[in-house]
């Protein structure tokens, strides 16, 4: 049980930093969900090596949380993505359709 608490912190802290920096360097900001799931997953990770994995119930709720962290953290990510992808192909759209209207005015 300890390896599976440690495995699925692991996942769960390297998850939400992989979100977390790609959501910085797009200059998007921060997510909440990711950040709880960085926590956690470091939480998950550290009560491996301090005994969680004798406390059965606890231990199973903790790789429950963090599982359920990752899942919904990964498709608040991709809501995010696809929905600031739509935006910059409306605006790319815009711009071409304003660009082609100047250059018909002023022919």
């Amino acid at each position: 049980m300890g390896i599976l608490l440690w495995v699925v912190g692991a996942l769960a802290l390297a998850s939400g930093g992989v979100k977390l920096r790609g959501r910085v360097r797009a200059t998007v900001g921060t997510s909440r969900i990711a950040v709880w799931e960085t926590v956690v997953g470091a939480l998950t990770a550290a009560g491996s090596g301090v005994g969680l994995a004798r406390e059965r119930p606890l231990a199973w709720t903790a790789v429950a949380v963090a599982l359920g962290l990752v899942l919904a953290s990964s498709v608040a990510h991709i809501r995010r993505t696809a929905h600031l992808r739509h935006l910059r192909e409306e605006s790319a759209e815009s711009r071409l359709r304003s660009y082609l209207g100047n250059v018909r005015s002023s022919m």
